[in-house]
């Protein structure tokens, strides 16, 4: 067993709707090896919950005798609303079918004799950046990720804001817009509505501009040639995310707001927009718009986030992999 963690290591995995990414990390944060295995949804849940436990056992067998006693659990990052204390699937939209329901830790530690532990994905994002990423040095923290959707992250006094059934955190899902747009949570007017890239391609679309209709990349990707069509669709999102973080700010008063997600690719170009917007929306009160910053973990994110989870929970207290 590894009592120093800088010397002890975790795996981490990522679950999405296409693919896992899993990952083996070390007490620091660095990534010593990197595995993709395909997600198996036309099967359910329980194809899904074969194939990370399938993939936990692929991965420890590629480990050296000394990693794998130096191994002191794996954490889970997936979509929907994960009880971290019981490592339960509470709910799952439709992305994951089946999934909803699931014991994700019990079949892994069942499985393969190790700790194991499980959270939302946009919590595993957060806590990764939180540990080794744009947010390290920092005890209050508001990380959100753009991308398909919009999830978010909460550090607050340096504990990890879950709710009472891993439902706590979604900021994706407070009401921007009363009686809005549709969102696939079965709400109106969600800010993801608004602030995604689907959100920007569902723009373009009804803007009638372009045919065919551009993915949101190609519509920021205009913007920065000067189609000023284009650029206005962007500066709307960018109103729509600068009046959400009002909210944000006036419930949390972040030390930092981290960006991630596919947007964050963009961060050059849409950060600068918000940054702009923030001090007139938030008034006297005033919140430093450069606390407001882009991801530095990228795709990485939720995997690392998983593992440092594990770490944080587990420790140098991890029973020794069999």
């Amino acid at each position: 067993m590894a009592t120093n963690l800088a010397d002890a290591y975790a795996l981490g995995l990522d679950l999405g709707g296409t693919k896992i990414l899993a990952g083996l990390v070390d007490g620091e944060g660095r990534v010593h090896a990197e595995w993709r295995l395909p997600t198996p949804t036309e099967g359910g849940g329980p194809a899904i919950l074969a194939a990370l436990v399938e993939g936990v056992g692929t991965l420890k067998a590629e480990l050296s005798a000394e990693q794998r006693a130096r191994l002191v659990g794996v954490g889970v990052s997936s979509a929907g609303h994960v009880n971290h204390a019981t490592g339960v699937v509470e709910y799952c939209t439709p992305n994951l079918p089946g999934w909803s329901g699931t014991h994700v830790t019990e079949a892994l530690e069942r499985a393969h004799g190790i700790p194991a532990c499980a959270d939302n994905d946009a919590n595993c994002a957060a806590f990764g950046e939180y540990w080794v990423g744009a947010g390290k040095g920092v005890r209050n923290l508001v990380a959100l990720t753009i991308g398909t959707g919009l999830g978010g992250g909460i550090i607050a006094n340096g504990e990890m804001v879950r709710g009472a059934r891993g439902g706590g955190a979604e900021i994706g899902h407070f009401i921007l817009v009363p009686d809005g747009l549709p969102c696939n949570c079965g709400q109106n007017g969600c800010i993801e509505s608004y602030v995604s890239g689907t959100a920007l391609t569902k723009a373009a679309a009804r803007a009638g501009h372009w045919s065919p209709s551009p993915s949101s990349h190609q519509v920021f990707e205009m913007a920065r040639a000067g189609d000023e069509k284009a650029l206005g669709l962007v500066r709307d999102m960018v109103r729509n995310f600068a009046l959400g973080l009002v909210t944000v700010i006036a419930f949390l008063d972040p030390e930092r707001i981290v960006v991630g997600g596919g947007v964050s690719e963009q961060a050059d170009l849409f950060l600068p927009l918000v940054r702009e917007q923030l001090p007139a929306l938030y008034g006297e009160r005033g919140w430093d718009a450069s606390a407001l910053v882009p991801a530095t973990l990228g795709a990485r994110a939720g995997m690392i986030g998983a593992a440092g989870q594990a770490f944080a929970r587990f420790g140098a207290q991890a029973t020794v992999v069999r």
